[in-house]
């Protein structure tokens, strides 16, 4: 049952966007090659942050781990942990972002071509992690058939490690990994509303739209790197993962509604207002 669900939600994570992408081309009608451009352009967008955000965050980690940057006291190293990523995918994400609308696409700065770069943003992110969900559940069941882990030839402490690893992601709640799908829908509901307001910062001229945005996603990270390790360690991690999903689900999805009032708030081009 735990791979039915698995394979679920990584379909589901990947057919996610695509969906999405249908209804959006529906409703604002845009050509194909104009659609397809806007989503790439946010896709592409979400894989240049990460080719500078994730070494960043891995050299860090180890110059903590090392001593070459002094370590928090202990008491307060997940919430340091928390802001401090939540800043990070801040600043990379939302500056990628205000980098593509200021000086690459100048001329894409409607209401709905944000929308349409949004969810190219955030529907890649959603894409990869179906692919990893795949991968890693073929690797689990390669690894559970397998009688004897000491055949992989593993050092000990490291086979060790594999066991547990193997044993906790069998052990784990049926629906759990449904979970995933659920994350991924306020996911892409946060970046189709932070590329908006990113987006809206430029054509109003008021930068306080991008810092809001920008600190609005540093925000939503810092907190479920925060709770996350608090729920996992109590004794009904499914309940308090469904309420941390939820949580995260009113920020995200109530960010894409202050979004869609912004609408009317966007310059109208002036073609539109000459005919």
């Amino acid at each position: 049952m735990l791979t039915t669900t698995t394979i679920i939600s990584a379909i589901g994570m990947i057919l996610l966007p695509l969906v999405l992408g249908y209804f959006i081309a529906k409703k604002f009608k845009p050509t194909f090659k104009d659609f397809r451009k806007l989503f790439i352009a946010g896709a592409l967008t979400f894989i240049a942050s990460q080719v500078l955000h994730i070494p960043l965050v891995y050299g860090l980690t180890a110059m903590f781990k090392n001593g070459a940057l002094p370590s928090p006291p202990e008491s307060w190293t997940l919430i340091f942990n928390a802001v401090l990523l939540g800043l990070l995918a801040g600043i990379f994400e939302e500056t990628a972002r205000y980098i593509l609308f200021k000086y690459i696409m100048k001329n894409s700065h409607d209401w709905k071509d944000g929308i349409t770069i949004g969810l190219g943003h955030g529907g890649i992110e959603a894409i990869f992690l179906g692919i990893i969900t795949i991968a890693t559940l073929v690797q689990m069941i390669a690894m559970q058939d397998t009688t004897d882990l000491s055949a992989l030839g593993l050092p000990a402490d490291q086979l060790e490690i594999a066991k547990t690893q193997v044993a906790a992601y069998w052990a784990q709640s049926t629906i759990t990994p449904l979970f995933g799908l659920f994350e991924r829908i306020s996911a892409i509901s946060l970046h189709i509303g932070l590329s908006v307001f990113v987006m809206y910062s430029i054509v109003s001229g008021q930068r306080k739209w991008f810092w809001f945005a920008l600190l609005w996603h540093a925000f939503v990270d810092a907190l479920a790197v925060y709770l996350y390790p608090k729920i996992t360690a109590g004794t009904n991690v499914v309940f308090g993962i469904l309420g941390l999903e939820t949580l995260v689900a009113i920020l995200g999805i109530g960010l894409l509604v202050y979004a869609i009032r912004l609408k009317n708030s966007f310059p109208v081009k002036k073609e539109a207002e000459n005919n």
